[in-house]
């Protein structure tokens, strides 16, 4: 017998133990882990949601013991123009932000439970749409919604990522000719100039550390969505419009409602890999380890005042170099640098696998 359960954002803490039990499934990444989850709960949910907005966790249960829970955004109001914005509907909480892979919370995945979730939210929301975007093309989740919404899918979404080499040198060969020319030149322009970077890799973060580093990033994505509808058409525009918005909400809460900060400092499996001029942070690579041989990249930015010297490209080369394959290392690792298509990515030797989107 499956009974249906639901917890609202105030009864968050109530879930930890089924929720961290049911964390280690196969299908699971660390955008499915609790202490992300707390973070986007306490910190952004809690905070951010307007009235229209709320958050619920429907748990699906099977002989009294929680199988599956799903962490849904319940937006009463919103409007969509060619793909910017969004409308009224369902969505899995986490989709704006940084939460790279969505997917409910089980270890093992039970058809019976999933059925009783959507029957609930039909019942419950009616003629709701459910927007459900980035699961894993191919795993139990994504599979189950193939088979039974295959006519709601509405295309992938491409990641990149770099999959493991036996060697510095070896994965060396897969970058592009044009990406090692680059790394060159950027070092070329470091020592022609006097300015030396370096990167610094950390475990732990102080509060102020991940503040003062979160804030490049901000700075960064501020200068980045300058409205210019002259220079950009009217799409882009409404695009860095909507992008901005979200960007000042973080700026004028970040001390209390960013839950990238709160992972940064409250995630033990999170790592920084801070960009330096002399004592001065100019950027950073911010990620969290998921197991021993999957690191999933979150952010990459750089200080705009130093871009000349193209210090991302250069931290991540030395990120490969002298952190992870350094001593005979990395060569069980995979470096997942998320989605988007950025050439980066592929100048690294990136690979693309798929997230798949569903309106049902």
């Amino acid at each position: 017998m499956i009974e249906i359960e639901i917890y609202t954002h105030n009864d968050f803490d109530k879930l930890e133990k089924d929720w961290v039990r049911l964390q280690s499934g196969k299908d699971m990444t660390v955008f499915q882990q609790y202490i992300w989850y707390r973070g986007l709960n306490d910190q952004y949910v809690n905070k951010c949601f307007k009235s229209t907005e709320k958050a619920i966790y429907v748990v699906a249960k099977k002989d009294g013991a929680a199988k599956m829970i799903a962490p849904i955004h319940v937006k009463r109001f919103g409007l969509s123009y060619k793909g910017i914005g969004d409308s009224a509907g369902l969505y899995i909480i986490g989709k704006w932000g940084f939460t790279d892979y969505l997917n409910f919370i089980y270890d093992e995945f039970d058809a019976d439970c999933a059925d009783e979730i959507f029957s609930y939210l039909k019942k419950k929301f009616h003629n709701a749409k459910l927007h459900f975007y980035f699961f894993i093309k191919g795993n139990c989740m994504e599979s189950y919604l193939s088979s039974n919404y295959s006519d709601k899918s509405i295309g992938e979404t491409i990641c990149v990522q770099t999959l493991p080499h036996q060697s510095f040198e070896e994965f060396h060969k897969t970058m592009t000719k044009y990406s090692r020319q680059n790394i060159r030149k950027a070092f070329n322009r470091e020592e022609k100039t006097d300015l030396h970077t370096h990167i610094e890799e950390f475990r732990q973060l102080s509060k102020q550390d991940a503040e003062e580093f979160f804030s490049i990033y901000l700075d960064r994505s501020a200068i980045k969505n300058e409205l210019n509808i002259k220079k950009d058409g009217l799409r882009t525009t409404l695009l860095k419009y909507f992008n901005k918005r979200y960007n000042d909400n973080l700026k004028k809460n970040i001390l209390k409602s960013n839950y990238i900060i709160y992972n940064m400092v409250n995630n033990p499996d999170s790592y920084m890999i801070g960009i330096f001029h002399d004592t001065k942070k100019i950027g950073f690579i911010y990620g969290i380890m998921e197991g021993a041989n999957m690191w999933r990249n979150i952010i990459v930015c750089f200080d705009e005042e130093y871009k000349y010297y193209t210090p991302g490209r250069t931290a991540y080369f030395r990120y490969f170099r002298d952190i992870l394959y350094a001593d005979g290392k990395g060569t069980d690792v995979t470096t997942d640098m998320s989605r988007g298509t950025e050439r980066h990515k592929y100048e690294l030797g990136g690979t693309e696998h798929y997230l798949v989107n569903y309106i049902i």
